[in-house]
């Protein structure tokens, strides 16, 4: 008698999730918006640090002794949860003038909302922090105007300088979001930073629906300068819309969502530039963090389609060739109320396809090669109990997968945790291992989060048995002198790993088979003497019998980069038909 004998070939690839969250380092603080902004910034030697904002914090520094909640801006340890403030802001007090015969202030620093933006360049060796609420007073004392301020800081904190261009205008509110490389911010009423009187101008005649909410920086028409993308979340009839400017200023084009016009969804509060599929073209991520989503998700008893609220989504805009974006990806979020695609940043390549950009190191070197971008995605209300989660994206060949890799959710760094994924940050390698790494800002609960990522590592696997069909009458082996002699076959197992990153030069895998599984008894066993003389053999709990496992794990230790092959002896019943 002859029986079949079906095995399938094994291949496995182990590159998806690779964002460590059981080793997070985790920075708390409780009160004043801790964690509503951050990035990371080459601080002094080499070293990075992750920069937070807490807006609505008191300060400790002196120039500020008595001036009420300015805001504070903090420096972390990638390594430790400890933080320091630091104090960039040296003049003492609200500046005051000569009204009439009193002095009087000129300006107030209370309740500013220091830190509601912090931006690094590119490099991470530039720093911007603002404070989008800062008044000035103007007309002789008598109107008070909120025009914002900033401090740009580089070589660590060792100098820096205000910057506030907009002292003659109102709402200014650059601590909304920033680029990553020229600095140039959104405003709320312009388009970014304003360098001249010209564009001040323009700011007087913008209708509210055409204000600028969040920029990036890239090259967008292909002549290899950065140009600028400046979101306007309230434009095209309040669906939202992207706005692409040469680095002179000059308008190239605008982006709108092609296949939803839907008021409200805020596309452009968010946005983030990078090359998601290797072509040498920078590519732009924009957010859509209020989008409802009404075709997904069915009543099951009705079968109507019920609207998702808030679940927010991410449209990529392609570059297609230099300057035309003709080609979009839609990535929409899963949880009601979610809000995905508040937060976005490029990260860097976090699973090593080749689909990344360049990730600055600090351990004395940048590596600078160019690759594609993977992209973290906040959505702050998404998740069990609300509590906010961030989204990994990764870049490929085709452009962006549609389905996220991993789900990082804030629930699970404790019972308090809130707001998670309300800012994010990436593309810094802190740890030396060549990967980079990110970190994940939730204000409501006061709470940073450094994650590292892990070496990607991919197995690959060959499986087969010396035949593919059982004699059941050849008795070949020996079983035991109680049951005497049985039918027993190989199965050849061959395995190799390759390490991306700094991964070791020999890892420990767990082989596991499992024979017949789904029959009630099963008809092919592994002996258990042949178990007992290999302590690197173990039977599986799910086996249905412990005399005649038909379920066991091994352990397998491999060499990077090289083959290594096995052999498994097991037997088949006579009864197996």
């Amino acid at each position: 008698m002859k029986a079949w004998l079906v095995l399938t070939s094994l291949f496995v690839s182990s590159n998806t999730f690779n964002i460590d969250t059981k080793n997070a380092v985790l920075h708390t603080m409780p009160s004043g918006y801790f964690g509503y902004s951050l990035d990371f910034y080459n601080e002094e030697k080499g070293m990075p640090v992750l920069v937070v904002g807490a807006p609505e914090s008191e300060s400790t520094n002196p120039s500020l002794r008595g001036i009420r909640r300015p805001g504070a801006v903090y420096t972390c340890s990638v390594n430790k949860a400890t933080c320091r403030e630091v104090h960039v802001d040296k003049k003492p007090g609200n500046e005051r003038r000569l009204n009439g015969s009193v002095l009087a202030p000129i300006e107030d620093k209370a309740h500013q909302f220091f830190g509601a933006t912090v931006k690094s360049n590119k490099k991470h060796d530039k720093l911007l922090m603002c404070a989008p609420k800062y008044k000035y007073f103007f007309s002789k004392f008598e109107v008070i105007e909120p025009v914002g301020t900033c401090f740009f800081a580089e070589q660590g904190f060792t100098r820096t300088e205000e910057f506030a261009p907009c002292r003659q205008e109102r709402e200014f509110s650059a601590g909304q979001r920033c680029s990553s490389e020229r600095l140039e911010c959104g405003t709320g009423k312009e388009r970014f930073l304003v360098r001249t009187s010209e564009t001040l101008a323009t700011a007087q005649t913008r209708s509210m629906e055409e204000r600028r909410y969040a920029t990036a920086s890239g090259d967008l028409d292909g002549d290899g300068v950065d140009d600028i993308v400046a979101g306007v979340p309230r434009g095209n009839n309040l669906a939202g819309k992207l706005v692409l400017y040469t680095s002179r200023l000059k308008m190239l084009l605008n982006l709108t969502d092609s296949v939803s016009q839907q008021q409200g969804q805020y596309c452009g509060s968010s946005v983030a530039v990078t090359d998601l599929n290797k072509d040498g073209r920078d590519d732009i991520i924009m957010g859509c963090p209020f989008y409802t989503d009404y075709v997904t998700v069915k009543d099951v008893k009705t079968q109507e389609r019920k609207p998702q609220y808030d679940v927010g989504k991410v449209v990529v805009f392609f570059q297609t060739s230099p300057g035309v974006f003709d080609r979009q990806e839609v990535i929409v979020g899963e949880d009601q109320w979610g809000r995905f695609g508040f937060s976005l940043a490029a990260t860097g390549d976090l699973n090593q396809d080749g689909y990344n950009v360049s990730v600055y190191a600090f351990k004395d070197h940048v590596h600078s090669s160019r690759f594609l971008a993977d992209v973290v995605v906040g959505a702050p209300y998404a998740g069990k109990n609300m509590a906010g989660a961030a989204f990994i994206i990764h870049g490929s060949k085709d452009g962006v997968r549609t389905k996220y890799t991993q789900k990082i959710e804030g629930h699970k760094f404790g019972p308090r945790m809130r707001t998670f994924g309300f800012s994010v940050a990436g593309g810094v390698d802190i740890d030396g291992n060549g990967m980079p790494d990110i970190a994940v800002g939730a204000w409501k609960s006061g709470n940073a989060a450094v994650l590292t990522t892990k070496p990607v590592v991919t197995l690959t696997g060959q499986t087969d048995a010396d035949s593919v069909t059982i004699n059941v009458e050849d008795k070949n082996c020996d079983v035991d002198a109680k049951i005497g002699r049985q039918s027993c076959r190989n199965i050849n197992t061959c395995l190799r790993y390759e390490g991306r990153g700094d991964t070791p030069n020999s890892l420990e895998f767990v082989l596991r088979y499992n024979l017949d599984d789904h029959s009630p008894e099963p008809r092919a066993y592994f002996l258990q003497r042949d178990i007992n003389a290999d302590r690197d053999i173990s039977i599986a709990k799910e086996s249905k019998t412990r005399d005649h496992p038909n379920i066991i794990e091994r352990r397998v230790r491999l060499e990077k980069n090289r083959l290594k092959c096995i052999k498994q002896r097991f037997f088949a019943s006579s009864t197996m038909r």
